[in-house]
Formats: structure tokens, C-alpha cells, sequence
């Protein structure tokens, strides 16, 4: 949904495209009055006095001109500041729109750069702006300059990048007729109250919090059995990964139902090349020892997508040690080249010395994200498959209608979505645990289950990551939220 627009809003978001020639430029008064405007529209008055305005807009191309919102929080109110701002620069055929900081530093509002939620946001809306909204890898680094690749398309704004390049963090370049400014405009603005804790109000909340579910749907985005279906008839080697409680399982036998023939085999690290491909395997014959070959997995599910499409799903994929279990075998994981082929080192009865994969074979594995006692997946066998995230999603907890389930759900992606880094977001316990884990029962007690299984199952996991120390700085948020969680399930 786009940001909210009223009157000084889109007044504001035309001055911004016009760059240096705006009719306002020159007039500072005007310029604050129009800018007390747009914080009156969208932001409650009482937070007001927490920010000051700055303007210094000029016809002149060798000025830096600029005009803006930064915070008061004991800033003088002219010269070098510290904390962040929301600012624009205007240059010939529009303006270069940002979020930076004070050439003074942080300040406080170094707590917000260095959130990874901030972060977070900044590149969804990247995303969702297309890319052309740029964000610096690093929001606490003011000694890396804005890089010329993206300076160079911007309009013209030499004197400010001169002087404020090293301190700005996410960026946009405006144009007249750009359809897309009142949204980049708006975006930037309402992140920068929304960071600072100020309130939207009417319309402008409505719109925000409408923007925050879009900025969350890229951060854990949702993915549905017929995208996943659509990508293994194309691909055929695909790997569903992702936090604990996600449904990847459940998901990998949808996918198989719409595919048709499928079945699943789990790994584990007692899997062997044996199991997998081909092996021998003891048997007494007349007294005596022999040995007889079998075929693996693998090899008989091959022999089903003879004739017709067939999944093997492999659950918990990286449990075994890929490498063994694949053996030579793991060179025809090529979706492109079905005539690749192997020679076995032992042969089955009924089975050919050469093994090469039916294009009607396709293989769909899982793997949670969130265990760290096993291997890592090595380069060479991810290469051959395709990798699909699957991630929490609130709706089905939602849906189930337990409003305390969904209320403890929402804190636990909002503390891992604020506080973590990427290794821990992938740790982030699914929806799994705040669902009937026994929907069989019927609705009586249902409550009740769910509440347990919280208690039972989530709070374990939570004290297990900060046990293992997997968390790092965030440790002391997720201590804080199992602290939480636990208390409010007491008062049930």
C-alpha cells in the first residue's frame, strides 16, 4: 500500500521533485511553516518538541543546500549536530532524498543504527522500491563514502556530496514525474518517527502500519506449495531450509501430493552410501555366509519415474553426511544434464551397471536451519540444488484465533526481527509452536493445548539458544522474551 498523502505532504514531495527550482527555495520561513504541516498531518503533536527543523535551500549549485528534520535531544540549533536525519538535498531536475546522520556522530541514536531491525527495514523497502532506494551494508560505518556508482545517477548535488557523503545511510534519488516519490518520500519519513518511537496518527497510521506488514512480509516472506511445485518441475533438485516450525515437512509432502507419485526417506548420521545408493548386505545361504546387492533409495526411485514424474523427499537432508551418502552419485544432480551417468560398484538384479537418472526424477529435501551440530552443506552439492527459505509466518497462528498465541508469536518475530543478526533470524521458532498441536481433539481444550505446547516446546528452545550462546549480543533480548512469555502463560 503507498504512504499516506495529504496536502502538504504532496506539496512537500513536489518541492522535493522540483529540486532548486522550487518556488520556496530561498524562503526558510515557508519552508518550516510547509514541514510543521506535514508533521501535523501524520504525527501526533505531542512528540513536537523532540525534533527540530533545519532549512537552508538555495538557488545555487556550489551550496549544499538542504532541508530537513533532526533530533533535538540537546543539538544546538544550527551548526554540526549529532543523532539522525531526515533530509533532502536539491539538485538540478530533482532532489536526492535521505535518512543520515550529524556530522557530530550517533549520539543516542546510535542504539537505533545499531539494531539489525533498522537495518532490516531499510532493505525491504529497498526491495520494495525496486532497488532504487540505497542502503549502506554497514549503518554504523560514517567513513565509507556514498559509492559513485550510485552517486553518478543521481541529480546533481556536488556540494553536498562534498560535505555529508560519508554520513548518509539509506538514500533515493527524486525526479519530476517519478511516480514512485510520493512513496519513497513518505517511506523514509515515517521510518525515521517510527525509529524515533512517534506516533502516527489517523490516516498516516493506518497507511504506516499497513507499510510495516509489507516490510515484513519481505523480511519473512511467505512460500506456498504451488511456487515450490512449479520450481522443482524446473529445477527437479530443490532443498526446502529454514527455522524450526516452519512446516517444511509438511510443506515437502504438499508439494509430493501435487507432483503425484512421491515418497519420503529420513537422513540421519547413521545413513550410509549403502542405504542411499547401493550396498551389500549380509545373508545366510546353506549354512554359509553370502552376500546379496540392494538398491537404495535412490535407485528405487528411479526405477518409479521410469514412466511417470516421482519426488523422493529426503527430510532433514543435512543430518547425514552428504558427501558419503552421495558418493559419485552426487554428479548426476545436474538438472540440465539428464544423460550424465555412473557406474556402479556393485549391480543389482534387475538393474543396469550404469546409472543415470530419469528427467522424471526430482528430488525435494529439508533442513532446519537452526541445528548447528551438523554439517554445513559443501559447495559442490549446493550447486546442484536449488534453495528455497521457509520462514515463520503469523497468518495461520492468526487464523487459529488464540489472541494470546498470536499476541506471544508476534513478540517473538518482532525481538528476532530487532535484535538479531543473520545467523540468529535463522533461528527464529516458526508457527509450528503456536499451533493445535492436536486439532484431531476438536476445539474443546484446544487453548489449553496450545498454551502447553508454548510452555513445553518454545520456552525449551529459547533457553537452549541462549544455553549454547547462539544469540550473541541479542542473547539478553531472547533471555527477556522467554522471561515474558512465561509470565504472561502463567497468568492463564
Amino acid at each position: 500500500m503507498q504512504a499516506s498523502v495529504t496536502d502538504a505532504f504532496t506539496q512537500l514531495v513536489e518541492g522535493i521533485q522540483a529540486g532548486i527550482d522550487w518556488d520556496l527555495v530561498g524562503q526558510a520561513d515557508g519552508v518550516r511553516a510547509l514541514l510543521d504541516g506535514v508533521f501535523e498531518e501524520r504525527i501526533h503533536l505531542g512528540d513536537r518538541a523532540r525534533y527540530q527543523i533545519r532549512v537552508n535551500l538555495q538557488k545555487k549549485s556550489d551550496v549544499a543546500s538542504y532541508a530537513g528534520f533532526i533530533v533535538e535531544d540537546g543539538n544546538p540549533t544550527s551548526g554540526p549536530f549529532q543523532g539522525t536525519t531526515f533530509v533532502w538535498f536539491p539538485g538540478e531536475g530533482g532532489s536526492v532524498v535521505a535518512l543520515g546522520i550529524g556530522t557530530d556522530g550517533f549520539g543516542a541514536d546510535a542504539a537505533i543504527l545499531g539494531r539489525p531491525g533498522h537495518g532490516r527495514r531499510l532493505r525491504a523497502l529497498s526491495r520494495l522500491h525496486g532497488g532504487e532506494l540505497w542502503v549502506k551494508p554497514d549503518l554504523l560505518d560514517n567513513a565509507t563514502e556514498v559509492p559513485d556508482s550510485v552517486s553518478s545517477r543521481w541529480p546533481e548535488i556536488d556540494a553536498a556530496l562534498k560535505a555529508y557523503a560519508r554520513v548518509l545511510y539509506a538514500t533515493a534519488a527524486v525526479r519530476p514525474g517519478d511516480g514512485d516519490a510520493e512513496n519513497i518520500v513518505g517511506d523514509l519519513l515515517d521510518l525515521f518517527f517510527y525509529e524515533h518511537r512517534s506516533r502516527h496518527k489517523g490516516a498516516s497510521q493506518a497507511a504506516w502500519e499497513s507499510r510495516l506488514q509489507d516490510i515484513h512480509a519481505y523480511i519473512f516472506p511467505a512460500t506456498g506449495a504451488a511456487a515450490v511445485t512449479d520450481i522443482l518441475l524446473e529445477r527437479r533438485f530443490v532443498i526446502l531450509e529454514g527455522p524450526p516450525g516452519t512446516g517444511k515437512t509438511r510443506l515437502a509432502r504438499q508439494v509430493g501430493q501435487a507432483v503425484g507419485s512421491h515418497e519420503m526417506v529420513q537422513f540421519h548420521p547413521a545413513r550410509t552410501y549403502e542405504d542411499f545408493v547401493v550396498g551389500l548386505y549380509p545373508r545366510a545361504a546353506g549354512g554359509e555366509l553370502a552376500f546379496e546387492v540392494r538398491p537404495g533409495d535412490l535407485l528405487r526411485a528411479n526405477s518409479l519415474a521410469n514412466d511417470k514424474p516421482h519426488v523422493l523427499l529426503i527430510d532433514e537432508i543435512n543430518r547425514a553426511d552428504l558427501g558419503r551418502v552421495l558418493g559419485e552419485a552426487v554428479s548426476l544432480f545436474e538438472p540440465g544434464e539428464p544423460d550424465r551417468e555412473v557406474r556402479l560398484p556393485h549391480i543389482p538384479n534387475g538393474y543396469s551397471e550404469l546409472l543415470q537418472l530419469s528427467p522424471n526424477l526430482m528430488v525435494l529435501g529439508t533442513r532446519n536451519t537452526a541445528d548447528r551440530s551438523i554439517a554445513r552443506i559443501d559447495l559442490a552439492i549446493r550447486r546442484r540444488f536449488a534453495f528455497i527459505d521457509v520462514w515463520p509466518a503469523l497468518q495461520p497462528v492468526r487464523d487459529e484465533g488464540d489472541e494470546l498465541a498470536t499476541e506471544l508469536f508476534a513478540d517473538v518475530l518482532r525481538t528476532f526481527t530487532e535484535y538479531t543478526d543473520e545467523d540468529g533470524l535463522r533461528l527464529v521458532p516458526g508457527h509450528a509452536y503456536f499451533l493445535d498441536p492436536r486439532p484431531d481433539l476438536g476445539p474443546s481444550g484446544k487453548a489449553k493445548r496450545v498454551h502447553r505446547r508454548i510452555r513445553q516446546e518454545l520456552l525449551p528452545l529459547l533457553r537452549d539458544y541462549v544455553a549454547e550462546r547462539l544469540l550473541g549480543p541479542a542473547t539478553l533480548e531472547v533471555v527477556g522474551l522467554a522471561d515474558r512469555i512465561e509470565a504472561r502463560l502463567l497468568e492463564r
